[in-house]
């Protein structure tokens, strides 16, 4: 968990008034798959502003795909609590379901949550205007707004932390197969079924999701062509550089051998995905030898 003072400087993007600056990203931050796919798709992307009045709070909860959040406050005071990755564990009642309020005195009841004793106690930050917090993947948290407060937040996912992403969509789509798992052997269509739920949970299926790395990719392989041909580049890649390129189409080719290999992924139809999968990361890895032979000339 990190606190900074923020010093935007990257490109604004804004879709609604493209020509107001109304804010920017921290350099930080910049490295943003999961709004950067959004935007390509032209769907709803994972960028906020939240105004809460004194008292009101959020309760405990990690962020959407296992994502990293940045979050800076305008104006106003928060304080934040904050669990690693594995307490949330001891903080689920008798039918393991999640606390809802990790500061309620219901939790003291060892009948209806046994492992609490186990938890370790919170990280308590205070969040002063001006001040943007990182909240790393998988770390659950609550938050409480002290005073009358307006922040701007982003959930984002870049390729330190794609493989948790993957790792997470895995994870629901396990409780997904268990949850209907007495009519695998009477539904036509089990395995599409599963993941039409888990999307509808989630957000995103396993066929989207390799959209989601091929776009990425796709972007940085574009990137990597201009920049070493002299054109123009976009500016959030050309701030981050032909050696972060490079660094994410790996992490994308990493993730993608692994989807492909998945035994779920390979039950699904996917004829319809544009190349192949096998054709997407043959070409990365061929990208990624160039690209290396070509830097280190």
């Amino acid at each position: 968990v990190l606190l900074l003072t923020p010093d935007l400087v990257s490109t604004p993007r804004h879709r609604t008034f493209p020509d107001k600056n109304v804010y920017s990203t921290l350099m930080y931050f910049t490295s943003d798959w999961l709004n950067e796919y959004w935007d390509a798709i032209k769907g709803d992307d994972y960028r906020f502003v939240y105004m809460g009045p004194k008292g009101s709070w959020t309760p405990f909860h990690a962020d959407v795909f296992r994502s990293y959040s940045w979050s800076a406050n305008i104006c106003g005071r928060k304080k934040w609590l904050l669990f690693p990755p594995g307490q949330e564990e001891y903080l689920r009642d008798c039918h393991g379901h999640l606390a809802y309020d990790v500061t309620s005195p219901d939790l003291q009841d060892g009948s209806m949550y046994p492992c609490y004793s186990k938890c370790c106690q919170p990280l308590e930050v205070i969040q002063e205007a001006g001040e943007a917090i990182f909240v790393p993947s998988g770390w659950h948290h609550q938050v409480y707004n002290l005073e009358d407060t307006i922040s701007i937040n982003h959930n984002w996912v870049n390729g330190c932390s794609v493989a948790l992403m993957w790792h997470f969509l895995q994870c629901e789509l396990k409780a997904v197969q268990q949850e209907i798992r007495e009519w695998q052997e009477t539904m036509d269509g089990w395995h599409q079924h599963c993941q039409v739920i888990m999307k509808s949970c989630t957000g995103i299926d396993y066929k989207e999701f390799y959209i989601f790395l091929k776009v990425i990719a796709e972007n940085r392989i574009q990137f990597l062509e201009d920049y070493f041909a002299g054109r123009d580049v976009s500016p959030p890649l050309l701030k981050l550089g032909s050696l972060h390129a490079m660094y994410d189409i790996s992490r994308a080719a990493d993730v993608l051998a692994v989807l492909i290999a998945n035994e779920d992924f390979k039950k699904l139809e996917t004829e319809s995905l544009s190349p192949a999968p096998l054709q997407l990361l043959h070409h990365l890895q061929t990208v990624i030898d160039d690209a290396y032979r070509i830097n280190n000339m």
